[in-house]
């Protein structure tokens, strides 16, 4: 019985509860599910199959969901796993009803908390969400899916019909589009191309219209007419009025419109070639492309087709133009010729009213009525310069606009400036004033050309600098420099380089400037040229009669060269003068323009032709030959001959107001200083002479130390007179016998010549004093007046002024700056040199001449030996000698000490020789003891001599000797109490002191 009931129960309660759920049936979790409505939904018997079917079936279509949200949790996998224990055991006696009750409470709960665990999960999710929203309608789906795709399969297949169409209809829209779009871009170019093609006959009529006017004005010209003319023109396809060819200026601001219209067909007409280049290069790349790569070229079939539709335009385009390229060309070159043609006659119309007005200014016999005439043709001519000067600008900015600035550069240079060139430069003009060769009037010839230029042509060069010119605030300094940012550039290319091309061309006129061989015309002619070169812009530029000129640009409100309107004229013309600017030139222009100048090539090639370095060769040389000839003559007659060869005045200047005393030095200073004379400096060559200089200074100061250390020696030649020298010239040329034995007499005589004994100038203070004071004066000179002289002439701050200078304040200042190092380096072996001069080879040859007298320092003892005479009452006489030498030097050449040597030479000097002194003192007084010890028995001798031995009579006196030579060095100026040696001849004689108070003796003073 016991073993059937658990059977028994086991039936029931598999009958009654259904086995836990696997992964494959556990119930869904997309809506969120309570224990109570699981457990009902699980176990209570269902009474209506079908809806078990239905759940069922439900539950396992939601298989999946439910197996992957069963893997995904642990706490499913621990209770899936309790349950398949149980099912994989069926071995296992059963449990009891209350067991099973427990079990099935706690799966209620775990399966509770897991289903609240999942629907927070779920709810934190995106896809969660769509899940949760999706869950409701589970219940709605129909039992069988097949069912509902047999429903929608019609629906299906309508929208498709509908969307085949939809999308027919838009290919069908796209290609209307692409038809619109293509018919609406050929239109636009088809305007375009009429608008093109309309410019391009505007353009032919005005470049027809202007020869037509020219070749009427030129008839007109030749006839001699000089009146208003009346003429319609014919055949041109439009009516004008009588009056259109009376207004030029109108005409004018035609052909520059059509330089504008030229330049516009000339841009689209290559942009149309480039763009047909590029087309075909890309379709041959395309079609390789395709070849290579199918798939990528189906992609891009939709762009293709736009850029192709786009490109069939420009094609068109450019069909168009390419059939107009002959006549646009011809365009261009007619309106460029036509403006041309137009500035020749008009710069030809200029120069001879130019001469005219000259012509009428120098006849001074035309009466009062011829005064009235001329006066009435100069306000016309005045009228017509202004009309022209109008009609310059159309023209020039026509030119500049085609990008052919340098065919107005071209004619101006040919019709205005090379008759002027041939006209005023010549190799009779240049050498007017002077010798074949020596272009002394070239000055003069620049100056009178430059003026005339300005008088003629400085409106126009004006009006195009203003037109054209760029200012700094626009662009740099740098690209300012260069000529291409220039469309005209009438200064440079019109004025300068025919004048270099004319300078430099012309053989004679290029030998007789640049390379005549004699440095002084060399200076000469470049420094005419420099001054010239740098003041061009100015002069060319400047308005010397406006006073209304600023530095701010361009002045606006009065037509060109007048403050009043002309006389009636057409309102189109009036209107057109009025809007015309005054063309004046600030500062700043000028100095871009000059930098133009200075930055053309021509320049660079035209500076290359002075030989500079030959011109500094050339001046160096006759300085160098200058100073080896009075070296020589130093060598020959020492340091006092006479070798300056500069003039009166500067010998007192250098004299008074530096201090130079020798002739050799003042030749020496003068040489240097002529190197930065205004007529020897050459500013490119500064850096030269300065070397040039410098090595002046090493060769005198090598010259100074081989005399010194005697590698030099001086005199021993025989020298002529100058007055034997005149008599040799004047009888040279008599060759008889006679003659001949009165110069060979002449030249025995002393009195036509002269010797001198060689010698070594550094054993002689005299000299060696002298030379050293002119080197202390040359030291001092070269950082000092010497400095000033060369900044003066390359590095003065106030040469910013000078137009041939283009140094910064700040570059000059650093000039300043190197000069000065460069001149203190030249200048560092002079100090030393002196330093030498004095304090050893000076001090040396005093010291030998004042040691002379020492040798008489023996005979004092030998005065008073057995003399018997009385003791001494004053020094010996030797003594007043001893610093007689130093104290003679030191009163001749007290005022040229040089200020760092002071008195320490004098010093030393005294040092010396009382150091000797005293050691010959020493000696004496050593024999004096000797003797008096031999003679000490001789008692009776000292009561017949006062009482004084022979010993003590000796001391005395060299007491008396130390205390004048004492005397005589603080004479000098030395502090004898810093003397050794003197203090130690005071210390020898100090025993002598009494014996002079004892014996009564006179007191010639302290010997402290």
């Amino acid at each position: 019985m016991s073993s059937s009931r658990p059977a028994t129960n086991n039936s029931s309660t598999t009958s009654s509860f259904p086995p836990p759920p696997t992964p494959s049936s556990k119930p869904s979790y997309a809506t969120p599910l309570s224990a109570s409505s699981y457990a009902s939904s699980s176990l209570s018997p269902s009474p209506n199959k079908p809806r078990n079917n239905s759940i069922s079936s439900r539950n396992s279509s939601l298989g999946r969901t439910n197996n992957m949200n069963s893997s995904s949790s642990p706490r499913n996998n621990k209770s899936n796993h309790v349950s398949n224990i149980s099912n994989t055991h069926p071995s296992t006696p059963l449990a009891s009803t209350t067991t099973l009750e427990t079990k099935l409470k706690s799966l209620r709960n775990a399966s509770n908390d897991l289903s609240h665990s999942l629907t927070q999960k779920i709810a934190t999710s995106k896809s969660g969400q769509d899940l949760l929203h999706i869950g409701p309608s589970l219940s709605t789906l129909p039992p069988d899916l097949s069912t509902l795709e047999s429903e929608l399969r019609p629906l299906l297949e309508d929208l498709n019909v509908y969307a085949n169409g939809n999308r027919e209809e838009l290919a069908r829209v796209e290609r209307y589009k692409e038809e619109i779009v293509l018919s609406s871009g050929r239109a636009s170019h088809a305007h375009e191309c009429a608008a093109l093609y309309e410019d391009l006959l505007a353009g032919e009529r005005d470049v027809k219209r202007d020869a037509q006017m020219v070749k009427l004005k030129m008839q007109d010209g030749a006839a001699g007419e000089n009146q208003k003319r009346k003429t319609k023109l014919m055949d041109t396809g439009d009516d004008y009025q009588e009056d259109d060819y009376q207004d030029e200026v109108e005409h004018m601001c035609s052909l520059e419109r059509s330089a504008h219209t030229t330049l516009h067909l000339v841009q689209e007409l290559n942009k149309s070639t480039s763009q047909i280049s590029t087309m075909t290069s890309s379709s041959n790349n395309n079609t390789s492309l395709a070849l290579n790569d199918k798939t990528r070229a189906h992609n891009s079939a939709n762009t293709t087709t736009t850029s192709l539709s786009m490109t069939q335009h420009d094609i068109e385009k450019s069909q168009f133009l390419m059939k107009l390229a002959p006549r646009i060309r011809r365009l261009e070159s007619t309106t460029t010729k036509c403006l041309s043609k137009r500035l020749e006659v008009i710069f030809t119309g200029m120069v001879q009213r130019k001469r005219y007005d000259e012509n009428n200014e120098s006849d001074d016999s035309q009466g009062n009525d011829a005064a009235d005439i001329t006066a009435g043709v100069s306000d016309n001519n005045e009228t017509e310069w202004d009309k022209e000067l109008i009609m310059v600008g159309h023209c020039l900015r026509g030119l500049a606009i085609l990008g052919r600035g340098n065919e107005a550069e071209s004619t101006f240079a040919r019709v205005a400036i090379l008759p002027l060139i041939r006209q005023k430069i010549s190799i009779g003009r240049l050498d007017e004033g002077g010798s074949r060769g020596e272009c002394a009037n070239l000055f003069f010839v620049l100056d009178d050309m430059t003026h005339t230029i300005t008088s003629s042509f400085g409106t126009v060069l004006r009006l195009s600098e203003s037109i054209f010119g760029r200012s700094a605030a626009v662009i740099s300094a740098a690209t300012a420099a260069s000529h291409s940012c220039m469309d005209v550039d009438l200064v440079t290319a019109g004025v300068w380089i025919p004048i270099a091309t004319t300078l430099m061309a012309d053989p004679t006129i290029k030998m007789a400037i640049f390379s005549p061989g004699i440095a002084s015309i060399l200076q000469a002619n470049y420094m005419a040229l420099d001054v010239f070169l740098s003041e061009l812009a100015s002069r060319l530029l400047c308005d010397a009669s406006s006073p209304t000129t600023t530095n701010e640009g361009i002045q606006t409100g009065d037509y060109i060269g007048r403050n009043k309107l002309p006389p009636p004229l057409a309102p189109d013309y009036a209107a057109s003068l009025f809007l015309q600017v005054t063309p004046s030139i600030s500062k700043e222009q000028i100095r871009l323009a000059q930098t133009r100048i200075y930055a053309h090539n021509i320049t660079a090639d035209f500076l290359k032709k002075w030989n500079l370095p030959i011109y500094y060769q050339l001046r160096f040389g006759e300085s160098c030959t200058r100073l080896e000839k009075a070296i020589s003559s130093v060598q020959a007659d020492g340091w006092k001959a006479s070798v300056f060869s500069g003039s009166d005045a500067m010998m007192v200047e250098l004299r008074n107001g530096l201090g130079f005393e020798l002739p050799f030095f003042m030749e020496l200073y003068d040489i240097l200083r002529s190197f930065w004379r205004a007529d020897v400096i050459l500013r490119p060559l500064s850096h030269r002479f300065l070397r040039g200089a410098v090595q002046l200074i090493v060769r005198v100061i090598s010259f100074v130390k081989d005399g010194l250390i005697g590698k030099i020696q001086f005199g021993g030649k025989s020298i002529l007179t100058d007055d034997s020298v005149a008599d040799d010239d004047k009888i040279s040329g008599d060759s008889s016998a006679k003659n001949s034995k009165k110069i060979t007499d002449a030249k025995k005589d002393d009195e036509f010549m002269k010797s001198v004994a060689s010698y070594t100038w550094g054993n002689r203070a005299d000299d060696v004093a002298a030379v050293a004071w002119e080197l202390t004066v040359l030291e001092m000179s070269m950082t000092d007046d010497y400095l000033n002289a060369i900044v003066s002439v390359i590095a003065n701050p106030d040469m910013n002024n000078q137009s041939n200078v283009h140094n910064i304040p700040e570059e000059l200042e650093e000039l300043q700056n190197l000069i000065s190092e460069a001149l203190l380096e030249a200048s560092e072996e002079v100090g030393p040199l002196i330093q030498k001069s004095w304090e050893e080879i000076i001090v040396t040859i005093l010291i030998e001449k004042c040691c002379v007298p020492l040798s008489a320092v023996k005979g004092v003892a030998a005065t008073y030996r057995m003399t018997n005479r009385p003791p001494p009452t004053q020094a010996s006489p030797f003594v007043s000698t001893i610093l007689r030498p130093l104290q003679e030097f030191d009163q001749v050449f007290a005022n040229r000490t040089p200020p760092h040597v002071e008195s320490s030479w004098k010093e030393g000097v005294i040092s010396i020789v009382a150091e000797r002194y005293s050691s010959a003192v020493e000696e004496l007084i050593a024999t004096v003891k000797r003797t008096e010890v031999a003679l000490k028995n001789r008692k009776a001798r000292r009561s017949t001599a006062g009482g004084k031995s022979d010993g003590e009579k000796v001391k005395l006196q060299l007491f008396l000797d130390y205390r004048e030579f004492s005397t005589m060095a603080k004479t000098i100026g030395v502090d004898v109490s810093g003397v050794e040696g003197i203090v130690k001849l005071k210390d020898l004689t100090k025993e002598a002191e009494s014996l002079q108070v004892g014996g009564g003796a006179s007191s010639n003073g302290d010997a402290n």
